[in-house]
């Protein structure tokens, strides 16, 4: 039957089990109701003798009493009446009622008068039958009993069908949840089993074109199958990214390899006993190996940002973090450095993750520009789609990047005939990395300075900062 039958037959299982409980309980609600109203019937025959009794002449005796009122109230719709009287040895009755008398119970009852109302049920020839036993008392002495019976015939008849259409009933209940709950259970575990089926293919295949056909609903089915596909469709967009990324990295270090084998080789060869020449070459080779540890350093530091992973997070002090930059960036080139205005924020960020990408940005504009450039770095708050943000900026007055090309240098190893030389077109890259892993931007714009402005941007929300910037000059 597989998950789907299992779970509607449970399913069916509880429901027929809470229909049992409720038939149950109306059946016997039913029966004592049933009962109720008989004995209610009965009860009229009672309160009749009573009146008649309570008018009855004290010359006339007891049995003679009895004959006139069974005379006059024997025939009560199908009840039989009996009036057993054992200190007189009389039993009076309405017509059959010898075969009421011979049953034993009522036999018992006539013979010894109870001391209160009695109701019994006993079968009267293959009939059953609801007895009412009352004492006739005289002097406050029990001398008879005063006996009254209702057919429960129809009661029986009446409750084997209201069994059997609560039977009925219930079984159709019962049909009717399992086949509901199969049906929809199919078509829930039918997704999950393409789903699984399609999740197979694709680990065994590795085919990431399959996709699952998502159902034109918005239930949770939908929605299962709308995420595994943009799961899938992220997936394969991450495994382009990694072949081309793969092939752009070969390809890069592929340049750097071959100079170096080629150097080597004619390093090697007996024609060259030049000392001067040997050196150069080795110098050339290193610098090359060099080439290739920074490209590789990089590639690392790109794979640890676009991993998302801000497990390193703490507060940043911006002040902090810009000061710092420029204090290294004043030893890696000679130029106007000047810090703008920062505001005074506290955010939360990776900070080795946060300064490299910043340190990227400083480094690109002191590569673009000469030692009579000036380079400033600053800081303020930003609002976009209504999230506020802080920009950690870089202004230069170099030659500027073109429009046109801002986009495809924050791409791996894009590289223009603007991008400066010995750059392995990983930076931006990594800046884009670090942005997307702080859920902020990267921005390419120009700048006031006549140059080139780049941003990296970080959230502000859930920070405290204050809205006031203060310039903080550097030495």
């Amino acid at each position: 039957m597989g998950t789907v039958g299992k779970l509607a037959g449970f399913h069916a299982l509880v429901v027929a089990s809470v229909l049992a409980i409720v038939a149950l309980q109306l059946t016997l609600e039913f029966s004592n109701r049933y009962r109720a109203t008989i004995t209610r019937d009965l009860s009229e025959n009672v309160v009749l003798f009573d009146r008649a009794a309570s008018i009855r002449p004290a010359s006339q005796s007891l049995p003679a009493f009895a004959r006139d009122f069974l005379a006059s109230h024997g025939e009560t719709g199908g009840d039989q009446l009996a009036i057993a009287l054992p200190t007189f040895h009389t039993t009076l009755g309405s017509p059959g009622v010898a075969r009421l008398m011979a049953v034993p119970k009522v036999r018992s009852l006539s013979t010894a008068p109870p001391l209160k109302s009695t109701i019994e049920t006993v079968t009267v020839a293959g009939i059953p039958t609801l007895v009412l036993a009352v004492p006739i008392m005289a002097q406050g002495k029990p001398v008879g009993t005063f006996i009254t019976t209702g057919s429960l015939s129809n009661f029986e008849a009446v409750q084997r069908r209201v069994v059997d259409l609560t039977v009925a009933e219930g079984i159709i209940t019962v049909i009717a949840a399992f086949v509901s709950v199969y049906l929809l259970l199919r078509r829930l575990l039918g997704t999950v089993r393409r789903l699984t089926r399609t999740a197979a293919s694709i680990g065994l295949e590795g085919d990431l074109g399959m996709r699952l056909d998502a159902p034109n609903t918005r239930d949770e089915v939908g929605e299962m199958a709308a995420t595994f596909n943009a799961m899938i469709d992220k997936i394969e967009s991450t495994m382009t990214s990694q072949r081309q990324m793969m092939a752009n990295v070969s390809h890069q270090l592929r340049t750097p390899l071959t100079a170096a084998r080629g150097h080597l080789e004619v390093m090697s060869s007996d024609d060259l006993a030049d000392p001067t020449s040997r050196k150069e070459i080795v110098a050339t080779v290193i610098d090359e190996l060099d080439h290739m540890r920074r490209m590789v350093e990089r590639l690392l530091l790109l794979g640890r940002s676009i991993e998302g992973d801000l497990k390193d997070a703490c507060p940043v002090d911006v002040r902090s973090l810009v000061l710092d930059v420029d204090h290294v960036a004043r030893a890696i080139a000679p130029r106007r450095w000047v810090v703008g205005e920062v505001p005074d924020v506290v955010i939360n960020a990776d900070l080795d993750k946060l300064r490299s990408a910043f340190f990227n940005l400083v480094d690109n504009a002191a590569k673009a520009t000469e030692e009579t450039d000036t380079i400033r770095l600053s800081a303020c708050l930003a609002t976009r789609n209504e999230d506020r943000y802080i920009e950690l900026v870089v202004d230069d007055s170099g030659p500027g990047v073109p429009a046109d090309i801002r986009q495809t240098i924050l791409d791996r190893f894009g590289r223009t005939a603007q991008s400066p030389p010995g750059g392995s077109g990983l930076g931006l890259a990594i800046v884009s990395a670090v942005a997307r892993a702080h859920r902020g931007y990267v921005d390419i714009c120009d700048s006031p300075l006549g140059g080139c402005r780049a941003i990296i941007a970080v959230p502000l929300s859930d920070y405290s900062w204050s809205p006031m910037p203060r310039r903080v000059e550097g030495t």
